[in-house]
Formats: structure tokens, sequence, C-alpha cells
């Protein structure tokens, strides 16, 4: 098979977009048809013309050129500016005056893009365009609608080890600086390498590309192949795209810049869901309940809030809403209500209700409002009962942040008081927290769960970054029998009981006292700053949680006395009747107090989110804990006991996306763990991995088992440790020699085991028994660099490195190359499938066209087969088993048993049933012949065995059964080989704890199916 070019991806692309009925022109031909004049010329202007022509009946064609003019030409200083001017002209059209033929002023509000009928609007894909900038650039695929070009997709060769999505956000990166004038009028870009495919804008770091996991919103596509059919598939649909455009791209306005914010897929489609649940539960027979949208912590669900009330307050069935942002705390409402005032050129002005009478008055007013409130808003005043109506209007949408605490406190608490002032409001909560942390009556209040994005899929995804924990537990200073457990056993009454109780109060008394004695804060802050001074790099910064605030204040100032001591600050809210006077004096080598201002809070939070700013930690004991967003925040040293939904709003603080950032640092004074375990148990999905509570131990052992699997590989090295000592020259020769061995060996299993041994290193780099590997690490790394260069180098395929979904691909492009299908289906006058052929979309199609049924099934056969070679041993029982039931299949359908599409449909079975079977050996680490014994063992159904117990006694059963099997083990004469046999699988249950009648049973369904398998022994070994 010829090598694939990168214009093969780029055709498959096209022809993608050609499928969702996007017109096709080359660069050069839109140059000879005369569409542009200049090669300085981005935008079609002929198709823009004749789209307003077309929409615009009413305005005089000589005044056309005028109004393309208006959307063509934007104000502003750099691209970036009059990207933002151009957008709010896009989505938001303009007024424009002219004199129609009689000479009247006329007004008519002109959109370049006809929103509500996708149809009437001009798609078209372009390659190859050649651009004349400061540069002369050629990008890959352009998608102009209505002339106008708003998606730019930059393409790597797919099959190019060499070349990475990375390099194509490079290039467009260059572009922005080479051809700007594309840019000003982008809506986003797409970049892939044909394996990874991400979408985003080409103003923000890599980081912030995202891929596109979904076609339908319902299920999630997180295979590594195929990514560029999802985004297509799931983005490009005409309607979903112009919904995406004019909905889902926010400019945050920071000041001095507008950060451009597109919707990741779980935001886009989550929110699409929930204004259906709005249309749904406001209409006159609706219950008002919308629902309960679930996006875990770190996700962006400020700003899917703000699209989310952005899109109702223009609906055309909600007819003009009034939508209430309802918190339950002061310092998450500032951080939400920021969003929005950021966001005002989508969502327009929003109103912050300070006070409760200012409140009452916005509410009794017209639709049309977004009013942000505290629920405590809702308080009664002196002799009312109940809170009187203050509008019974049916479109007033109450959207609860974090729906918990407050939100369901209907016995005369505030959530009813607003149920009485709105009766006929629906309800939406957005939340971070998982629902079954709320309290049983959440869904009660809000109703179902209408989509939900957890912390798996967030880490997963990289929209969010995984968590790790170290524990770094102190012994306590205090005279007493066993302190230790006492103070673990109290930890865990204070985790546990009511907060509110008196007893709890009590122990919490307690407990702060032995948390806050002078020696143990004095090794707190000694422990927080070798961590932290070894640990972070200079942009990184941390945050210390204490249980009060004279503990904050108190280890403040045992932090002050030590040497290495960067610059820190304490936050926590003040009360006059109790506060010392020093803590509201200017402290010494800082321009605040500990209690400060609303504003210095401001400017103290604004510091560190500046990587450049000598600030590097605070010391925090409630506020902050929620709603704070400073993506740099890396190091979360937790001396607080905490639990549930509280704790994981806290380590939510360190998993936010920065550049460079690998993941967020948990490290534990006080003995969260099991804590953190049972809340991050319930916060990723029924069935997903927990990336979350990866303990730095493991992370070593992880560590040192790559480091271990790397040595291997080399054997004794001179100079492992002490390579920099080297003059250059014997530095360069011992890496010559060190890049030969490898490449003499087997190069390919070198590189994947370094690069998983620098994955792992990044993680535990700062622990002090990893500090003096550094020096070997670094050396294999370049040794890594330099084989894998050469490899490159020597052949462009990266066949080693797929995966068995990956390689079955490639199998089938090699199958359908040397069988010439495109002639095929040339004479049988059919559309080429999709490579992945067993899909829906083929089978209703295989029904459609039945008179091209054998040849059809001709195919089918044969990629079915090399399916089940490519993932079963020859021979084995389950390829047996599949290759006799697809023989069967084809001879009743020549038998005319049963019709073709039957066939079809019973191979789409199987080729699930293979990829089902393939998933689950993979799951439990069995090869072909063990999955046959783990079912053998399975199907007696006698006491449920531990997955991963079954699967490591079968390894074992396994090693020792075949240490004694020989020739004609199973005939009559060779009895004593049979009983040897017998007997070892036996030693080894036993040795298991496996006794009394399961031994019996469980020996004779392995000897019964070793006898299947190996009865020709050693032909199959």
């Amino acid at each position: 098979m010829g090598r694939l070019m990168e214009s093969d991806f780029e055709e498959t692309t096209i022809e993608r977009l050609e499928a969702l009925d996007y017109t096709y022109s080359h660069g050069q031909e839109l140059y000879q048809r005369g569409e542009r004049q200049r090669l300085q010329e981005v935008v079609l202007k002929r198709r823009l013309e004749s789209f307003l022509q077309e929409t615009y009946t009413m305005i005089p064609e000589n005044e056309v050129s005028r109004l393309s003019n208006l959307f063509i030409l934007n104000e502003g200083v750099g691209w970036e500016e009059r990207n933002f001017v151009f957008h709010q002209k896009l989505v938001k059209g303009l007024e424009f005056e002219y004199e129609d033929d009689q000479g009247e002023e006329k007004v008519q509000h002109v959109y370049p893009i006809d929103w509500k009928t996708p149809e009437n609007n001009d798609f078209l894909v372009v390659n190859q365009l050649s651009i004349e900038g400061r540069m002369s650039r050629r990008p890959d695929v352009v998608i102009y609608i209505n002339g106008i070009p708003l998606i730019v997709f930059e393409l790597k060769n797919p099959n190019k080890e060499n070349v990475t999505v990375y390099d194509a956000y490079t290039q467009i990166r260059n572009y922005t600086h080479d051809i700007s004038q594309l840019f000003e009028y982008n809506a986003f870009t797409v970049i892939s390498d044909g394996i990874e495919t991400k979408h985003g804008m080409p103003s923000v770091p890599y980081d912030f590309f995202a891929s596109w996991k979904t076609i339908d919103g319902v299920n999630v596509d997180n295979n590594v192949v195929n990514t560029m059919r999802t985004l297509v598939q799931g983005l490009f649909e005409k309607d979903r795209l112009l919904n995406y455009i004019r909905n889902f791209i926010v400019y945050l306005d920071k000041g001095e810049s507008k950060v451009k914010i597109g919707a990741k897929y779980h935001q886009f489609f989550g929110v699409n869901f929930a204004v259906g649940e709005t249309v749904r539960a406001t209409r006159p027979e609706g219950n008002r309940k919308i629902g309960v949208m679930y996006h875990t912590t770190g996700s962006g669900k400020s700003i899917s809030m703000l699209f989310y009330s952005a899109i109702l307050s223009k609906h055309n069935k909600l007819d003009n809403p009034t939508i209430v942002v309802q918190v339950d705390r002061n310092d998450l409402d500032e951080q939400l209500h920021d969003t929005f005032s950021e966001g005002y050129s989508l969502i327009g002005h929003t109103h912050h209700a300070k006070k409760a009478d200012e409140l009452r008055d916005i509410l009794k007013g017209e639709g049309g409002q977004i009013v942000f409130s505290t629920i405590e808003k809702f308080r009664l005043k002196e002799g009312e009962a109940k809170h009187p109506v203050l509008s019974d209007r049916s479109n007033i949408i109450v959207i609860s942040d974090e729906a918990h605490r407050t939100q369901s406190g209907f016995d005369g608490g505030y959530a009813a008081q607003l149920r009485f002032a709105l009766p006929n409001a629906s309800f939406v909560g957005f939340t971070g927290t998982p629902v079954n942390l709320l309290g049983n009556n959440t869904e009660e209040i809000f109703g179902h769960v209408i989509h939900r994005y957890d912390m798996a899929q967030a880490v997963q995804d990289k929209a969010v970054l995984p968590l790790y924990y170290e524990s770094r537990m102190i012994p306590l200073d205090y005279d007493g029998a066993d302190i230790d457990s006492e103070f673990s056993n109290l930890v865990d009454d204070v985790g546990l009981e009511d907060e509110e109780s008196q007893s709890y109060k009590v122990k919490w008394a307690a407990l702060e006292k032995v948390v806050g004695t002078p020696k143990r804060l004095n090794m707190l802050s000694k422990s927080i700053l070798d961590h932290f001074n070894k640990a972070a790099d200079p942009f990184q910064k941390g945050m210390i949680i204490c249980m009060s605030r004279q503990i904050a204040v108190r280890l403040y100032d045992e932090l002050k006395k030590q040497d290495d001591c960067p610059e820190v600050e304490v936050i926590m809210t003040g009360d006059v009747t109790k506060d010392p006077e020093s803590w509201r004096r200017k402290n010494p080598d800082s321009k605040y107090s500990h209690i400060k201002t609303k504003e210095e809070q401001e400017e103290v939070k604004a510091r560190l989110k500046d990587t450049e700013d000598p600030l590097k930690l605070v010391i925090v004991v409630s506020m902050w804990l929620t709603g704070f967003d400073v993506p740099n925040l890396s190091f979360l040293y937790v001396d607080k006991p905490m639990k549930g939904h509280n704790l994981i709003q806290a380590i939510a603080r360190v998993n936010r996306v920065f550049p460079g950032k690998e993941g967020g640092l948990i490290v534990d004074f006080i003995g969260i763990a099991t804590s953190l375990k049972e809340a991050t148990n319930r916060y990723t999905g029924d069935n997903a991995t927990n990336d979350m509570d990866i303990d730095v131990d493991k992370a070593i052992g992880v560590f040192n088992d790559k480091l271990s699997e790397v040595r291997k590989y080399f054997g004794e090295i001179k100079h492992r440790d002490d390579w920099r000592s080297l003059s250059k020259v014997k530095r360069d020769d011992l890496i010559g020699d060190l890049v030969n061995d490898q490449l003499n060996g087997d190069p390919e299993a070198f590189v994947e085991a370094c690069t998983k041994l620098e994955k792992a290193h990044k993680l535990v780099k700062h622990m002090e028994q990893v500090i003096p590997l550094a020096d070997e690490v670094t050396l294999y790394q370049m040794v890594r660099i330099q084989v894998r260069k050469f490899l490159s180098a020597q052949r462009n395929d990266f066949e080693s490195n797929q995966t068995v979904e990956e390689r079955l691909n490639s199998l089938i492009d090699r199958h359908l190359e040397t069988k010439e299908p495109v002639d095929i289906y040339k004479v049988a006058g059919i559309e080429k499938p999709d490579i992945s052929i067993l899909d829906e979309d083929f089978l209703k199609d295989m029904e459609e066209k039945e008179q091209h049924e054998d040849l059809r099934l001709k195919l089918l056969k044969k990629l079915l087969e090399d399916h089940i070679q490519v993932n079963f041993k020859k021979n084995s029982p389950k390829e047996k088993q599949m290759r006799e039931l697809l023989e069967k299949t084809l001879k009743d359908y020549h038998n005319r048993i049963i019709q073709a599409a039957d066939v079809v449909r019973m191979m789409v079975e199987m080729k699930q049933d293979v990829d089902s079977e393939v998933d689950f050996r993979k799951e439990l680490g069995l090869s072909d012949e063990e999955a046959e014994f783990y079912k053998a063992i399975t199907s007696l159904k006698m006491e449920s065995f531990d997955n991963k117990f079954l699967a490591d006694l079968i390894h074992k059963v396994l090693k020792e059964l075949k240490k004694n099997l020989s020739q004609d083990w199973t005939s009559e004469h060779r009895k004593n080989i049979y009983a040897k046999v017998n007997m070892s699988v036996k030693k080894v249950l036993m040795n298991e704890g496996i006794k009394g009648q399961q031994l019996i049973f469980i020996t004779k369904a392995i000897m019964e199916e070793a006898k299947e398998q190996y009865k020709d022994w050693p032909n199959q070994a």
C-alpha cells in the first residue's frame, strides 16, 4: 500500500463535509472563476452580496455593495479587536439605512447569515487557498458561509510519526501573524493529526484546545481513532454549526483585553438539552421542574450558565423571560456575577440585587432582566407571615448555582419564600457536586438530571487536570497514651457529625487546640516550605487551608520566621467583636493587614493569578474555597478536617488547566484520606475509573517500576549518575554508544518505556527519594530522543504505536486497496462506505439496495474474517466459534433461509461480540486462552469471586499446568501424566484458599477446558 499523504487526510475531511451537503471548491478554481481578484482578499464578496440580495429584496441592488462592505470592513487595532467587532455584527446584525426606489429613507435590520433556516445559506469548503499577507500562506481547509471565511482547518499527515497536532497548532498561530486578515472573520479553528483532533480559538494557548467527543451529546466516544469523524458529524451539521457560532462563543472582557471562549462539547450539548427542558417545563401544562445540570467543578459551569441564560433571553417560545441567578454565598455570587459581567457582549446588562427591597422592585417589573441574588434576599419583612407574590408570570426561570443546602429549606426557610414570591417560576439547578451528595430531595425540587459530565470524563478530556494526593501527617505534641489513634478518631467524628450540633462544636474546639499548638505549627510551617520550595515551578502558587482564623494567623507568623519563606498572605473574614486589634494593623513586610478590605482581597487574588508576582502562598479558612478560580494554583495544603461536597469544592481549586501544569497536588497534614476517597468515588460516574486520588506513594511505585523497565534495556552503564562530570566529547561518546545499543535491540519498545518513565517522573520529581535519580532519568531521555529521531528518519509509518483498532483500520485499508474496491463500487453503482463498514447507516443502505447484496456480503465476510483474525489466536475456541457462526450465517443466506439484511445484522452483532470480548479481556489482562478458562469457572455460578482474583488465579494455574503437559497427555495410556496435571491444578487452587466442593468443581472445569484447548499439545504452544 502506498504511503498515505497529508492530502489524503485533507480529501477525506472534505468528503465528510460534502456528505453534510457542503459545496466543495479548490482554492485555484475560485481565482479562475473570478470570485477572488487579489490574493490578499479573503472574503468572497460576490457570494456575500448574492446572499444579501436574495434575503433582503427590499434593499435596492445598487446599495448591496455598500451593505456588504459594512460587514467586510471592521474597525480595530489588531486582528483580534477586529474579530470581536465583526463577531458582534455577525450574530447581532446591524441597522442598515438606505433610500428605496422612491427616494424614501428606510432602515432594515440585516444579518450576514440566515440563523433560522440553515438551508438558506451557502456552505462552501475550500482547500489550498493561497493568501498573500505579511507572507504568502496556504491553509489546508477553509469553511465559508455566505462568502465569509469562518473556520480554518490545519491538518497534519496521520502517517508521519514526527508531526503532531501541536505542529498544526503552531502553524495556525504563525498564520495569525502572516495572514492576519483571514482571522479577522474567524469563528474558531480545527487542528488534527488524524489521531487527535481539537477545536479552539487561534488566540489561546494550546492547552485550551479541546476534543469533540460525541455526535449526539449522549454517547461519549473516548476512542483515539475517528476523532475527525466525531468532530465533523458532532459539530458541523449545518444547524448545529450555526447554533454554535451564534450562541456558544463569548468574548470575556478582562479590562485590557477580551478573551474569546468557545464551548466544549459537554457545554454545548448540556446547555442545548437544558434549553429544551426549559421550554417543556415552562409550558402551561409544564411541571416547573427543568432539572439538574451536573457538570463537575472546574469544567466551565459559570460559562455554561452564561450561554444558557443568553439563549433563554432571546428564545421566541419564552417571550422575554426574567432570569434569576440565585446563589447561597457571597463569594460564590461574586465569582459568577463577574463572569456574567465580563460576558456582557453576549448577554447584555445584569442586575445585582444588593438589598432585599431592590430585588423585590426588579422582580415586580417587566420581563427581560437577568437578576443576581443570594437566597437570603427572599427573607420576610417584619409583620409578614409569608413572602408576598412579586410576579405570577410563568416565564421566570430561577437558576440555582450549586444546588444544595439553603435551596432545600422548605420548612418556612428562604427556598420556600422564594416559591411564594414567584409561584409560577421554573427551577433549574447547576451543580459541580454529584446529586447523591446533595441530599435526597434535590430531584424533587429541580427534577431529573438533564446532563452529567463527571470528574473522570473531565480528566480524560483534559477539561480539568488530575488531582494527586500526598500524606504528610504531623505527629501531635501531646502527653497521652495513644494520641495518634485518639486524634484519628476525633477527626473521623468531626468529619461525620452534623456541623450545627453542640457535640460537633465541642469536638471541633478540642481538635482546634490540639492542632494549633506552637510546636506543631512550627513543624507544619517547615514541612509546607520544604515541600513547596522543592516542588513548585516558578509560575506555580499554593493555598493552605487552616481550621480557624487564630491558627491561620499563628501559622503565618511561623512561616515568616523561616528564612526560605516566599511572600504569603492570609485571607479570612473579620469579626469586629472578636478580632484582636493586631489583625487590623499592617503586617511587617506586607502592605496589608490580616483583615483585608474587599478591594485588597481582589488585589491579592489578581497577584496570585499573576505568574510573575512574588506572592506565592495564601492561607485561608473558609473564604476562597468555592467559586475561586486561579488556574496556576497547583498545591493545596490541607490542615482542616473536611468532608463530602465541601472537600471536593476545596480540592478542585487546584484542578484548573494551565499551560505546562501536569495536575494539582493535595498535601494532607490532618488525615482527610478516607473522606477524600468517599467523596471522589461519588464524584466519578458509576463505572468510571477514578483518576483523582492517586496516592503519591503509588506514583513513586509506578516511577520505580518504569525506571526498572528502562534499566533492563541497558544493563550496567558507567557514569549512569555522574555523566555531567564528563567532558563534552566523552559525554557525546557515551550517549552515542547507548543509542547504538538500543538501535541494535528493540528501539520501539525502548522509546515507549522511556516515554512512560518521563510521565511518571514528572509527578514525583520533587520527592526526596526521587531527587537523586534526576540525572539518570535525564540521560535516558536524551538517548530516547535520538533513538526516536533515527526511527522517524527511517520510516514514516507508526504501526508499532498503533492500537488494535488502528491496526484493524489500516488492515482494512490495505485489503480494499488490493481488491480495488473503488472499481467494484463503481460497477455496483453504490457510494463507497465509511471505512468502519459495519455501522447503522451501512445496514440501512444495505436494505435499500438489495441488488448488490452478494457483492457486499463477500466484502463484509472478508472484513469480518480479518477482524476475527486480528483479535483471536488461530484455532482458539473463540476464533473457531466466530468462524463457524460466520460460515453458518452465509450458508443460510445462500440457501435463501434468511434475507441479506439479516445477514448483515448478524454480522454487526458478531463484530460487537468480538469487540466486547476484546474489551473484556483487555480489562482483566487475560490472553485468548485464559479468557476461556475464566468463562469455564464463572459458568459454575457457585460463589462470585472478585474479577481480579480470578484473573490472577488463572494466570497461576496455567503457568503450573503447562509445566506438566506433554504429548498425548489426554490419551488412555498416559493416565499418570493426566493425574500429574490434575494435581498441579489442585495445588494452586488450594494455595489460593479454595477447598471443599468448590475445589472439586473448579478443578474439573479447568481440566475440561485444558483437554479442549491443549489436546494437541505441544502443537498449540
